[in-house]
């Protein structure tokens, strides 16, 4: 599950990415550090993308265990994993 937040920033990598398609000597138009470029930084959802499809291909085992652990496998229709979303039910009497 992905809140409206976590869409908004995507999206924005993914505008700003588009913005430096070529090798161009400028700072990653998406973070603006200078070790990389938009097409290599882990904040590009398209490379995260290609990563999870270049995984997947070469061994289901380890993308079956990095879905786990990144919490979108689920079990008995809870997700599992170490990062999983938790959800609190309720905010508790008096707010807190």
């Amino acid at each position: 599950m992905f809140t409206a937040t976590q869409y908004r920033e995507a999206i924005a990598a993914l505008e700003a990415g588009a913005q430096q398609l070529e090798p161009d000597g400028r700072p990653c138009s998406i973070c603006e550090d200078t070790g990389h470029q938009a097409w290599g930084c882990g904040r590009n959802p398209l490379l995260a993308m290609r990563l999870c499809g270049r995984i997947a291909r070469e061994s289901e085992a380890l993308h079956e265990t990095l879905h786990v652990l990144a919490g979108h496998e689920t079990y008995m229709g809870e997700q599992v994993g170490p990062a999983r979303v938790v959800v609190p039910d309720a905010a508790p009497p008096g707010g807190a």
